[in-house]
């Protein structure tokens, strides 16, 4: 006889997740879930009663589907917060299953992902060859990762709190801004929203020498989460004269005690251009989608380990980055809807990055990428920011 599993089926078909493709959306925290917590995988999984699809795990491994029976998820899903195994060979419920005995799996945290409405759809986990125990600080950190991936799987979810699409038959312009910035740094920017109401926002200012630029990636759709993005752009925006970090403190500080912030998070990127030296300090938290063109041909994506802005531990420093543009240089920076428009993986970014160059000009990569979004099936607010160096 089967035993019941606390996941459910018709959950997981409406959101449409199982065998798709992977997406950079779920990749980068899979991706920075592995390095924080120094393990061989890092996965994301879809969960159904029968099987476990792996839909987002490191580029050298090949889990696409385990049998239920076969895994850890199986008891996963069962749990109401995180399932850790901290050795599955010494452990009577797993010793005999494949993940262990076949594929040699010791070490196991499992996050069970859920719906609004509380049903079990999937689960984030760290898995490992060898024997090993989250500490606190640990557990909250991955408690916080796993809070991130049932956010991006609630995205999906037609059902959800955060489904805002426009009326059948309506569509909403993109949004261009454009300005000359102390002569030498053109910034120029696109919005392209999904629905009524973009989660996304762009903004920057001149003060002195120095430009101010960030772009917030609010989690969820609709008013609450646009009016969230407009706050948080104008609090940023507000602390021109401090450095990222500390702007990013100071942020984070206030948001933490409103209680409307404490359900919800933002990935983003903040930076300061210098425009006489041509440095830009930055802070990226949890958005890893910028990457620096430079004059000669080569190119380097500006990111960290830090997470979304609200899910950050508190014990965890912010990790600043720095680099310095010169003449000829661009920096673009994407909100992950426009990924959409190429494979949605990260190798996307450099599709992107490709396409600016050889427009030359912003307007004319914001019309090539109008019309792919256009063109492809694209469920998010589109975002772009380019910065020039003349």
């Amino acid at each position: 006889m089967t035993q019941q599993l606390d996941v459910n089926d018709d959950a997981v078909t409406r959101l449409g997740l199982m065998d798709t493709a992977p997406e950079e959306r779920f990749d980068r925290i899979t991706r920075l879930a592995r390095e924080m917590f120094d393990v061989d995988y890092a996965v994301v999984n879809v969960v159904n009663s029968e099987t476990v699809f792996t839909k987002s795990q490191p580029a050298e491994s090949d889990f696409t589907h385990t049998p239920i029976e076969d895994s850890f998820c199986g008891e996963a899903v069962k749990q109401p917060a995180v399932l850790e195994v901290r050795d599955g060979r010494a452990d009577p419920r797993f010793a005999d299953r494949a993940i262990v005995a076949e594929h040699g799996i010791r070490f196991y945290a499992g996050f069970p992902i859920h719906t609004d409405a509380g049903e079990t759809v999937g689960t984030l986990c760290l898995l490992d060859t060898s024997p090993r125990e989250l500490s606190d600080t640990d557990r909250d950190a991955f408690e916080r990762f796993g809070l991130w991936a049932q956010a991006e799987m609630r995205m999906d979810d037609p059902d959800g709190a955060g489904s805002v699409p426009l009326p059948e038959g309506a569509t909403v312009p993109a949004v261009r801004d454009d300005r000359l910035a102390a002569g030498e740094v053109r910034l120029a920017a696109l919005a392209i929203p999904h629905g009524q109401v973009s989660g996304d926002r762009s903004s920057w200012q001149q003060v002195g020498d120095r430009i101010i630029v960030t772009l917030a990636d609010v989690m969820g759709k609709g008013e609450e989460a646009g009016g969230f993005a407009e706050e948080l752009i104008g609090a940023l925006q507000q602390r021109a004269h401090l450095d990222p970090v500390e702007a990013m403190l100071s942020v984070e500080d206030y948001a933490r005690h409103d209680k409307r912030y404490r359900d919800t998070f933002a990935t983003l990127f903040h930076a300061v251009i210098d425009t006489r030296s041509g440095r830009v300090a930055y802070v990226d938290a949890g958005h890893g989608l910028t990457l620096l063109l430079r004059a000669d041909g080569t190119s380097e994506r500006l990111s960290s380990r830090n997470l979304p802005l609200g899910l950050r531990p508190s014990d965890a420093d912010w990790e600043a980055g720095e680099t310095v543009v010169g003449h000829g240089d661009l920096i673009i920076s994407v909100s992950d809807g426009a990924l959409d428009a190429y494979d949605s993986t990260l190798d996307s970014l450099r599709l992107i990055g490709e396409d600016l160059r050889r427009a030359a000009e912003p307007d004319a990569f914001f019309d090539e990428l109008s019309i792919r979004v256009s063109e492809h099936t694209v469920d998010d607010d589109v975002t772009a920011v380019v910065i020039s160096v003349r």
